[in-house]
């Protein structure tokens, strides 16, 4: 099997050399150039043509998410995977729509770097157990609050409170349509709409919500 051939960008030189050493561990993979900065990596891709660049994501200079854009505008086939010590869902976000095809932490060991390298090479996606189990824990958050129902109380418009305040109040729908000068049809069916979105079936009910709800406090 043809080694898979890797650039590496690191603005931190003890951390480079490390990942580089893990790297040199595994049969099939060769580190062809390691680089401490995205300008650096971009210079050495006219000469070299990596199957996978490794990028840093806090680099100085240039940060991951840009030297991401930039190599796939120029080099599309090169696959990247994004590295940092920050599990930043933002992060994930910015470079996975760069282009990069996988995000991995710093603290990934030797047999997930290896699989996150397969499998990007592959042509498949990879992201690190805690970040992907970050963002199901995000989507389903996100999933759950747009499927609550929405607070009664904040569902009702202007004109629906203010009637709905005049019916806790006792009054009736013409006393409310000449209060507010509309027509006791107009109060009629801001009335139902109300009742039905707070819940309720009678004038009782609209006044205990009122109360519950310290609407009626001056």
């Amino acid at each position: 099997m043809e080694k898979v051939k890797v650039l590496l960008a690191d603005d931190h030189q003890m951390f480079l050399d490390g990942l580089a050493s893990l790297l040199s561990q595994l049969k099939d993979v060769e580190v062809i150039a390691t680089v401490n900065s995205g300008k650096e990596a971009l210079t050495r891709l006219t000469t070299l043509s990596p199957d996978l660049a490794i990028l840093d994501i806090n680099m100085p200079d240039m940060n991951g998410l840009e030297t991401t854009k930039k190599i796939k505008e120029k080099y599309p086939d090169i696959k990247i995977l994004g590295l940092t010590m920050e599990n930043d869902l933002q992060l994930v976000t910015g470079m996975l729509e760069a282009g990069a095809s996988g995000y991995i932490l710093k603290n990934t060991g030797k047999e997930e770097l290896e699989l996150a390298i397969r499998q990007v090479i592959k042509g498949e996606p990879y992201l690190s157990q805690t970040i992907s189990n970050q963002l199901a824990q995000n989507l389903l958050r996100n999933f759950q609050q747009k499927n609550e129902p929405q607070d009664a109380l904040s569902s009702l418009t202007e004109r629906e409170l203010e009637i709905l305040k005049l019916i806790a109040l006792e009054h009736s729908n013409s006393e409310i349509a000449d209060l507010l000068f509309i027509s006791p049809k107009t109060v009629e069916t801001h009335r139902k709409n109300l009742m039905r979105k707070i819940e309720v079936k009678n004038s009782l009910g609209v006044y205990k919500f009122a109360v519950k709800h310290q609407l009626l406090k001056e």
